[in-house]
């Protein structure tokens, strides 16, 4: 299954093609959690080693970085769908051509940063340094046109986008072999509870692959969600009853986005008993995720406690709260997330190993 990812020729069933579509978001998903959790750790030493002004120059890395990360992943991720959907078109009898919008949907995501980008420079007083822009009278005017033209352009394209991505989604298989090949066979799959979230067993490589890239995609949706709508209520009202600690109901929101990639933890056991490796090398898969975890909450306490500092000093005091985040100065702390990242690196190449 992993073979056929980026295949145009043939046909995809609609069961087919919503997994092969978690599985690449799934893939999306993970890379840009890692870059994202990659950036704070970057950001923060480039700001600290080469800029006198450390909060802003933190505030402009971590912020651009961010907007650039995302604006990648929402571009690439339909034009890594388009094979999957060409073949999805074939099994309903329709050329590959007709998968076009996608492409159209890739260079939509990248105007938002754009508009972001210049409301920021202009914020932070950078849109008179930008040469383009010392002739524009107002820069308040441009990026009104702008966000307004851009919003309009979403109002038209996002309904159109929809329909079409119903109409691949929900359109039934021909029924009989066509131009573009045979009736595909739908590989036979276990229950979800058995496929996703069984602990023992044994699983190939390729499944492994495939099945938590699905899992993540999921859980980068559902864990959030449940943390927002579930946690988060639960928490102000511990809160209000003095049962929770400050800044716990912060912790609740951010904590599912932190951590979600432990939602694989079943299927990385089963691999790791396939492989007849210990279970406690779950451990290194899951190291990169400690510094996450200790940041959320250092995070949620600090803008937990109220009226802790002016709106003029917020910027270092959240570079303070990040620096004692379980470390005795910086050097610490960036030796105590790359320590992490290299132990996950190690337990995932581990998992990787080719099936005996």
């Amino acid at each position: 299954m992993n073979q056929t990812l980026f295949s145009t020729h043939g046909r995809l069933t609609r069961r087919d093609y919503a997994l092969t579509i978690g599985a690449l978001g799934g893939c999306a998903s993970l890379l840009t959690f890692i870059a994202l959790s990659t950036l704070l750790p970057v950001s923060y030493f480039v700001a600290t080693m080469f800029f006198r002004e450390t909060a802003t120059a933190f505030w402009i890395l971590l912020i651009t970085g961010i907007i650039l990360i995302l604006t990648c992943a929402a571009a690439l991720v339909p034009l890594c769908v388009i094979p999957a959907t060409v073949r999805r078109l074939h099994d309903i009898g329709r050329s590959g051509w007709l998968a076009f919008p996608l492409v159209f949907m890739s260079i939509l995501p990248l105007g938002l940063p754009t508009v972001i980008l210049l409301s920021f420079l202009n914020t932070f007083g950078g849109m008179g340094q930008v040469p383009l822009i010392d002739a524009i009278e107002s820069a308040d005017d441009l990026i009104a046109v702008l966000t307004l033209s851009y919003i309009l352009l979403c109002v038209i394209a996002v309904p159109i986008l929809a329909a079409f991505a119903a109409y691949v989604f929900l359109k039934k298989s021909a029924e009989l072999p066509n131009r573009y090949g045979d009736i595909p066979v739908e590989e036979e799959i276990p229950s979800v509870r058995a496929a996703f979230f069984a602990a023992t067993g044994q699983i190939d490589r390729a499944h492994f692959i495939f099945r938590a890239l699905v899992v993540i995609a999921a859980a980068g949706i559902v864990l959030p969600t449940l943390g927002q709508s579930v946690l988060y209520p639960l928490a102000i009202i511990g809160k209000s009853l003095g049962l929770v600690p400050t800044g716990a109901e912060f912790f609740a929101l951010f904590i599912g986005g932190a951590v979600y990639p432990l939602a694989t933890l079943p299927l990385v056991l089963q691999r790791l008993q396939t492989l007849g490796h210990a279970k406690w090398e779950a451990l290194l898969v899951y190291a990169a995720l400690l510094p996450n975890l200790l940041c959320t909450a250092a995070f949620a306490h600090l803008i937990g406690r109220p009226n802790l500092v002016d709106e003029s000093t917020i910027g270092d005091a959240i570079i303070e709260e990040f620096i004692i985040i379980g470390a005795a100065n910086d050097t610490i702390f960036i030796a105590l997330w790359s320590l992490c990242g290299i132990l996950s690196l190690i337990g995932i190449v581990r998992l990787l190993k080719t099936d005996e």
